[in-house]
């Protein structure tokens, strides 16, 4: 069964290598890692605690350089920033014309930002809505998920791909999001698929066609993603469902 990680921050420049520990993951093994969890392809944005978008724009390029290098195997997500709205939508042209369908992960607090929804945003979603894009955004205990709401409604055309389900509470949440909103989905990165029965809970909740296989690498161990998803017991259906369809017909995995 084909394997996608819908959630992963790939890197050239160990700079921007998000382990937690050194020398256990660098850009030499990284490919490898995942494939020997089983993950056929991935996708996901090189991120750094950047707040100006000249930098911003460095991590769209070497995004764009692993494509390069990783070729089939790899579908990079940009960044933009609700602070400099004109630099965003020529940002988002300009990786579209070069195949770019993903805009995210998107981490407010970590480039100096906070919510998924203002005057600014709704400017550069506009532009997203235009050009068709996925945004992939993350989300914790501290995500106004009131003000993330305020976007999925408004902008219906957008598929919006929450990351991270965390605890129950978050959780709960996301259901009511899932269920309320078809342009909404969630990957299974980070917080929350290690506990056991999340998975068969959210399934049951809502629907395999809303959730994304995700794992967050390099933070996070792929095989114990996997194997978590696996040992739930699912139907076939919906292991493909989770694994590759949603994030293929989300995706499509063309690429100039």
């Amino acid at each position: 069964m084909q394997i996608i990680d819908f959630h992963t921050h790939p890197f050239i420049n160990n700079k921007y290598n998000s382990c937690f520990y050194p020398n256990i993951v660098n850009y030499d093994n990284f490919k490898s890692i995942l494939s020997s969890a089983g993950i056929t392809k991935i996708c996901g944005s090189v991120i750094y605690n950047y707040t100006d978008f000249e930098n911003i724009k460095k991590l769209n390029i070497e995004a764009l350089e692993l494509k390069k290098e990783l070729n089939n195997f790899y579908i990079p997500g940009i960044h933009i920033h609700p602070n400099f709205v004109d630099e965003s939508i020529k940002e988002l042209n300009l990786r579209k014309k070069q195949g770019v369908n993903l805009v995210g992960e998107l981490v407010p607090y970590y480039n100096g930002w906070k919510n998924y929804y203002n005057k600014n945003l709704h400017i550069i979603y506009e532009e997203i809505s235009k050009l068709n894009m996925v945004v992939s955004l993350h989300t914790d205990l501290n995500t106004d998920m009131n003000n993330l709401e305020l976007a999925i409604k408004t902008f219906p055309n957008i598929s919006f791909v929450g990351a991270h389900p965390n605890q129950k509470e978050l959780l709960n949440t996301h259901i009511k999001l899932l269920k309320k909103y078809d342009n909404y989905y969630l990957d299974l990165s980070g917080t929350g698929l290690l506990r056991y029965g999340m998975l068969k809970f959210l399934v049951t909740k809502t629907s395999s066609t809303k959730i994304l296989f995700g794992t967050d690498f390099p933070i996070c161990n792929p095989k114990s993603y996997v194997e978590s998803v696996l040992f739930e017991n699912l139907n076939t259906i919906d292991l493909e469902n989770i694994f590759y369809n949603n994030s293929n017909n989300l995706l499509s995995f063309e690429f100039l």
